[in-house]
Parts: structure tokens; C-alpha cells; sequence
């Protein structure tokens, strides 16, 4: 069995990249409460369903070309396993508002430091009758194509050219009641149409999800602009048709668009721009390695094997596949719990944890759990 030799992007190459980060998550949503998200329809508007499953695409791809080599069960790929609802659902339930600590400056003289002004998380916008895309942001963000291009390398014909949010008309984040009323996590409606359909919801925890997606668009158009892209961009991806820019970019410059958000000096320079769409623009470096390391959290679990019972508590949850038919077990060749695993487990050094300075802090020689109980297992 030998690695592919070819360059393009593997579902194996790219894991093994970001091995770190697969526990990573935004919410620090617990493994429960992630079954059950996935485990429901993906209640999200067509763009950011759209382009969270690009971003799946991008990184655990479908990899056909190793079925004759390691078998069929290492070709499905996360979106063959709906992973881009994991994401919707962590980053939308990764930051709780506080109503008391939000309030509307139009009735204080001054903003307490202590308190966030309610214009920091209500965005609204309409891409038809405003020219283009891009012209609807700018009348977002109340500044001129030349006050944008000032900071940029490129023109605002180019940047205006290459932006696109799909089929997105309106886009609207607000209060679902009156802050200044109310006490406790606030609930933020929010309303995305498209020619064909509204999406309109109610959330207590501010919608990032669909706010992030937006960013990647725009990021994207600059990315374009700058020429940094490697390959040939496609404009009517069938797989991605409700996404914009950034669905545009072929797998290995989606993941190059990202990861200029970390060491590009994106946000810098279209920080005037993105930031009445994100409440704070600073956050974009960290939502770039979640979305690297959710990933290998979301797709290498039990989860996509356990059906209806996702939902139900963890001792009323089962399988409905056989445990070896289960996609991340069956690929990583994982057979599943067994009995004694964890009941006599040993540091797998001789001499246990032999180490100057752990002696000084009197741990134990070897790291069994205190909630382990002597001769309850054995070996298996």
C-alpha cells in the first residue's frame, strides 16, 4: 500500500495535514449535541448550504481513484455524508448573546464600555437595484468604490467584476424583540432570499454560519482579482448552483482562498468592508482553522451510522448499520468498542510516566483513571 503520487487533493493527504486541529470546535458543542444536529435537515439558505458543502469538497473530497487500491470504502467523501451540517450548526451556536449586555445608543448619550451597541449585530442589504453585488455591500458598509480600492492592489472594476453571492437578493440579521426589554441569550432573525425561495429564521445565538459565507465570496473576488488563483475558475458549477464567488475556485484554490484569510492580510485590507457583516472581523483567522479542523471532528465519528437515533440519549442510542459498515470505521479500519478497552488501560511506557518533573508533582507512575475499578474488564 503505498501513498497516491499524484498532487491533486485527498481526503488521506489533507487529514494527515490537519491532524491538530480535528477536535477543534467554535461552539464547543459536545459530541451529543453535533449527532443531533446532522441528524435533521440542514436548515440553511441554498448559499450557505451551498458553499459550506464546497468547502467539504475542498478538504475531505470524494477520492474514486482509490477504490482500486484500497477498496470502496475510502472513496465517499464528507459531502457524501451531509458533513457541511456540522459546520452550519457550529457556527451558529458558537457565540450566545446576552440581551442585557446589548442596547441601542440611540438612547444613552455614550455606549458603556462594558456594553455592545445593537448596530454591531444587525445587518441588512439588497443586491437587485443596487447595480451589483459589490455596490451593495459598499452601501452597507456606507463607503465609496474609491475608499475601498485605496487599501487594495487591485481596481474596483476587477473586484466588482469577479464578486458574485449566487442567487442571494436580500440578506437581513436583526433583533427578534426588543433588547432593551428583555433579559437572557438574544434571538436574532434572520432572512435570506433568493429568486426562488425565502429562508427566514429565528436563532438565539447570532447567525455566523451564513455571515461567514458572505466573507468567503468576497475574499474570493479579491483573491481572483490579485490573480493568485492557480487554476481556471468555473462559473456554473452544477454541484455547488446556489454559491457565489468562492464556489467558483477549483478544490485546492478554495483551500488557498481560506487560508489567505490567516497569513494574507485579507482582513486588513477589506476590513472596512467585511465588517458590517461580521461583528468582529478578527474572528475570520480562527473560523478558517475551525473549518480546517472540523472537519476530521465532524467526519471521523460514529455519527453517520447511528440513523434515527442520533437525537436520543447516548444509552438509547444504537446503530443502524452493522459497526463495520459505518463510513469513518470502515474506512480507518476502527471495529468499534469493545469490552475491557478502557477498564485496564496502562501508560503504554515501561515504568509508567518516568519523568524528573512529574516526580516532583507526585503524579502516578501510570495514568489509570480513578474512575476505573480494579478487575472490572481485563484483556481483550
Amino acid at each position: 500500500m503505498h501513498e497516491p503520487s499524484d498532487t491533486s487533493t485527498t481526503r488521506r493527504g489533507v487529514m494527515k495535514g490537519i491532524g491538530g486541529l480535528a477536535a477543534l470546535s467554535m461552539s464547543g458543542a459536545t459530541i451529543a449535541e453535533a449527532e443531533a444536529a446532522v441528524s435533521d435537515s440542514l436548515a440553511s439558505d441554498p448559499h450557505t448550504a451551498d458553499t459550506y458543502r464546497a468547502i467539504v469538497d475542498a478538504i475531505i473530497p470524494r477520492t474514486p481513484e482509490l477504490e482500486a487500491e484500497l477498496g470502496p470504502e475510502h472513496v465517499p467523501g464528507g459531502v457524501d455524508v451531509e458533513l457541511e451540517k456540522f459546520l452550519v450548526w457550529d457556527f451558529n451556536h458558537f457565540q450566545e448573546i446576552r440581551a442585557e449586555m446589548v442596547t441601542d445608543p440611540g438612547l444613552l448619550d455614550s455606549v458603556p464600555e462594558e456594553m455592545m451597541p445593537t448596530s454591531l449585530f444587525e445587518t441588512a442589504f439588497e443586491t437587485t437595484g443596487s447595480g451589483s453585488d459589490l455596490d451593495a455591500l459598499l452601501d452597507l458598509a456606507d463607503i465609496t468604490l474609491l475608499d475601498l480600492v485605496d487599501d487594495l492592489e487591485v481596481t474596483g472594476d476587477a473586484l466588482e467584476e469577479r464578486l458574485t453571492l449566487g442567487p442571494v437578493e436580500r440578506y437581513e440579521v436583526s433583533f427578534a424583540d426588543d433588547v432593551e426589554s428583555t433579559t437572557g441569550p438574544a434571538e436574532f432573525e434572520l432572512v435570506v432570499e433568493t429568486a426562488n425561495e425565502t429562508t427566514h429564521r429565528v436563532l438565539q445565538n447570532y447567525p455566523y454560519a451564513p455571515a461567514f459565507t458572505i466573507v468567503f465570496d468576497v475574499v474570493a473576488a479579491e483573491f481572483l482579482a490579485l490573480g493568485r488563483n492557480e487554476d481556471a475558475i468555473s462559473r456554473d458549477r452544477t454541484e455547488f448552483p446556489a454559491g457565489g464567488t468562492f464556489v467558483q475556485l477549483s478544490r485546492e484554490d478554495r483551500l488557498r482562498c481560506l487560508w489567505s484569510i490567516v497569513d494574507g492580510s485579507v482582513v486588513d485590507r477589506l476590513d472596512d468592508l467585511l465588517s458590517p457583516l461580521v461583528p468582529d472581523v478578527g474572528i475570520l483567522k480562527y473560523v478558517v482553522m475551525a473549518v480546517n479542523g472540523l472537519h476530521g471532528f465532524g467526519y471521523y465519528t460514529e455519527w453517520s451510522g447511528l440513523g434515527e437515533t442520533k437525537t436520543n440519549t447516548p444509552n438509547e442510542r444504537t446503530l443502524a448499520t452493522p459497526p463495520d459498515e459505518v463510513q469513518s470505521r470502515e474506512q480507518s479500519g476502527y471495529p468499534g468498542p469493545e469490552p475491557g478497552y478502557a477498564a485496564n488501560w496502562r501508560h503504554a511506557v515501561d515504568g509508567g510516566f518516568d519523568d524528573p518533573d512529574a516526580d516532583e508533582l507526585n503524579l502516578p507512575s501510570d495514568l489509570t483513571g480513578d474512575d476505573v475499578l480494579d478487575g472490572i474488564g481485563g484483556d481483550t
